[in-house]
């Protein structure tokens, strides 16, 4: 196969995920017309994240995760899981440059997943690496759009929702921010990655950390009041000194 026969079957395959994921969309829209397009797009993400992320850790084998899985030759199943999500992450990056209800962060996101992809696609040994790049980056995923379902159908005061933030905050912060960090320090001072490897892992980890830091915010203006009655207690027992 030739280098023009090889990737016109590349862009067929980024093609027809692209149409996979923009049908889906379509289909969403019109089994439920009452819902809003964000509606539908979270409903995509939900399907997206949970595969991507299940998918991920099973090929990543995170329980057996040695030198030699991450320097194996890609496989057709490594593959398939890049074009997977490279057709999702064209999808939702075209669906808010339409309805323009996301940052310029989430932006940033998709375009930087989306030249990830087509690099590792480049590669013949990143597979492993990849599909332990996107259960990173999308375990929470799932949580993040059960919490914007229940909120959009109006049970956010309940204690089922408050739950639910909690361990999403709790897990983005631990995998992304702690795990992430480690991941990229190993990542920076092994062997097994070449620069652009590097290069892509540590602009997502920026990335990452600006998510954290918006996150944080959230926190502090959302359970503020909450945490005041805790800062009260922890200075009335010493443990937190009065400034």
């Amino acid at each position: 196969m030739g280098f023009g026969q090889e990737l016109s079957a590349v862009s067929l395959l980024k093609l027809l995920s692209f149409l996979f994921w923009s049908c889906l969309y379509l289909w969403y829209s019109a089994q439920s017309p009452k819902q809003s397009p964000e509606w539908c797009s979270r409903a995509v993400t939900l399907l997206h994240g949970s595969v991507a992320s299940i998918v991920g850790l099973i090929q990543c084998g995170v329980l057996n995760l040695t030198p030699y899985r991450l320097t194996m030759k890609i496989r057709p199943w490594h593959y398939a899981l890049m074009v997977w999500s490279w057709g999702y992450f064209a999808f939702d990056l075209l669906w808010c440059l339409v309805y323009w209800t996301e940052g310029a962060l989430m932006l940033c996101h998709h375009t930087t997943a989306l030249l990830a992809i087509n690099i590792y696609m480049q590669k013949s040994h990143t597979g492993c690496t990849f599909a332990c790049t996107m259960a990173l980056l999308e375990i929470t995923n799932p949580l993040l759009q059960t919490r914007w379902f229940i909120r959009n159908a109006g049970f956010d005061k309940t204690m089922v929702f408050l739950i639910i933030e909690l361990i999403y905050l709790a897990t983005f912060i631990s995998f992304r921010g702690i795990i992430g960090s480690y991941v990229m320090y190993k990542i920076v001072n092994s062997d097994l990655f070449d620069v652009e490897e590097k290069i892509i892992s540590f602009v997502f980890y920026l990335v990452s950390l600006a998510f954290i830091y918006e996150m944080l915010g959230y926190v502090l203006h959302r359970y503020r009041t909450r945490l005041e009655p805790l800062k009260t207690y922890l200075e009335e027992t010493g443990v937190v000194l009065n400034d």
